[in-house]
């Protein structure tokens, strides 16, 4: 059996009754931060630009364009939800993935599931019949795919969200392989463009040509069934090395939603900065410390961050959330890091900016090396007077071992969706994600993610 074969037969076999309790609750976590970071970031220009477009192709207005009074064609709808959904980059990631999973998965889901009338249990399952192929492809492929310049969140991403289109659509395994097939043709997505709009596209991108790998199968085109693991396939094309004989030997019996997890981002800027954040918020309170007065800071890392971090100087919103000086700048000085540190412009704080002149990175050895582990740093503070104050090696709050409460997360939900849908809106729609297994029709819970804005 061929490894496209195999994952199409997760794909069309796995049933709700599958899943535990465990990865249920954790799906619908993820979905009441997704649909918040959609709504919030819905007014981004990333999002309104993509929004133009789709206006002036037209299309058959079948799907909801989240925060917005837009409704459009499915494809449309994914890639415009996608790209909102990760314009803060306030979004989850997933460590096995090296990317964000549920952003691009829900774009996916929620434009089938209304495309197909689906109900919030099918859509749950989709969901996480996605996530799961995510995680499985990201353990066999990284962090080799990741460190040769792939952004997993879309080049990985897009056969998870064929997998979850592929479900709702209702295809069977031999249409389910092709999408699955056309899905590795379709996946892109380079980390070079990290700090630019494309980022936040790219997460559209894997909802929008998942999506339509799973249409085109079903009208009848076909693809190679050895797509993924042939000599010219996509693990050979993307990482330079062939697929583990057992790399899909664990779907369906270890659940990635559960056992690497879901982390889910307290501050919307890229999650390698956030245990640094964390760790200087922390210090900052503790020790009372005046930005004034810190002569140095150095921030120890994994040797994948330099990379992805390289903004040392950014000139503008979506760069300093790359920009590891700018964000331990910003804890150290203000003690918060929230949306609006990440506006256009010149930065308005000047504690920030002279700090951000103190900040350095370095690649700490001793650091584990642990997929699960490579967003976590170490933080030293020297004080003009002398006094040195340090962090140990840490993760970041929010992270599978220190997941955010459910009163947080719900309070990070409002946070995003209140300013967009008013407060009693808002609560209602948190309740019903709440339940999302019992809505018998997706519209009833994208009818009420509309807005005014166009």
């Amino acid at each position: 059996m061929t490894a496209t074969t195999r994952l199409a037969e997760f794909v069309v076999k796995t049933s709700l009754r599958d899943c535990s309790d465990a990865v249920l609750a954790q799906t619908r976590r993820a979905a009441l931060d997704t649909i918040g970071v959609m709504l919030a970031g819905a007014a981004e220009p990333v999002a309104a630009g993509v929004r133009a477009v789709a206006r002036a192709e037209g299309g058959t207005p079948l799907c909801t364009v989240v925060g917005t009074s837009l409704r459009t064609a499915p494809g449309w709808a994914a890639l415009a939800n996608g790209a909102a959904g990760h314009a803060h980059d306030f979004d989850d990631t997933n460590f096995a993935l090296m990317g964000h999973p549920s952003v691009p998965l829900f774009a996916a889901a929620l434009a089938g599931g209304e495309a197909e009338t689906a109900d919030g249990g099918a859509l749950m399952l989709a969901y996480v019949i996605g996530f799961e192929i995510d995680a499985a492809l990201g353990i066999a492929l990284n962090p080799a795919h990741y460190t040769r310049g792939w952004h997993a969140t879309s080049s990985i991403g897009t056969l998870g969200c064929a997998a979850a289109a592929a479900r709702l659509l209702g295809l069977d395994v031999n249409q389910t392989r092709h999408a699955l097939g056309m899905a590795a043709s379709m996946a892109s997505g380079l980390k070079e463009n990290f700090g630019s709009m494309t980022k936040p596209y790219h997460a559209g991108h894997a909802a929008q040509s998942g999506l339509r790998a799973a249409q085109l199968a079903r009208e009848g085109l076909t693809a190679s069934d050895a797509a993924l693991e042939g000599r010219q396939g996509y693990v050979a094309a993307f990482s330079g090395a062939t697929l583990p004989a057992d790399a899909l030997d664990r779907l369906g019996s270890r659940w990635e939603l559960t056992a690497s997890g879901i982390a889910v981002k307290p501050y919307p800027s890229c999650a390698l900065t956030h245990s640094a954040i964390d760790a200087l918020l922390e210090l900052r309170a503790r020790h009372r410390v005046d930005p004034a007065q810190v002569a140095a800071v150095e921030v120890g890392v994994n040797a994948v961050v330099p990379d992805v971090l390289r903004h040392a100087r950014p000139s503008n919103g979506l760069e300093r959330k790359f920009s590891m000086q700018y964000c331990a700048a910003a804890a150290l000085a203000r003690g918060a890091v929230g949306v609006a540190d990440f506006e256009d412009g010149a930065v308005r704080d000047a504690a920030t900016r002279d700090l951000m002149e103190r900040v350095t990175m370095v690649v700490d050895p001793a650091l584990p090396h642990g997929l699960e582990q490579h967003a976590w740093s170490r933080v030293t503070v020297r004080l003009a007077d002398g006094t040195t104050l340090a962090s140990t090696a840490r993760g970041a709050s929010g992270h599978p071992a220190t997941p955010l409460s459910d009163a947080e997360l719900t309070a990070k939900f409002l946070g995003c969706a209140v300013p967009v849908l008013g407060a009693d809106a808002a609560e209602g729609v948190a309740e019903q994600i709440r339940r999302l297994e019992d809505v018998p029709d997706v519209r009833a819970l994208t009818s009420r993610l509309v807005a005014e804005q166009e």
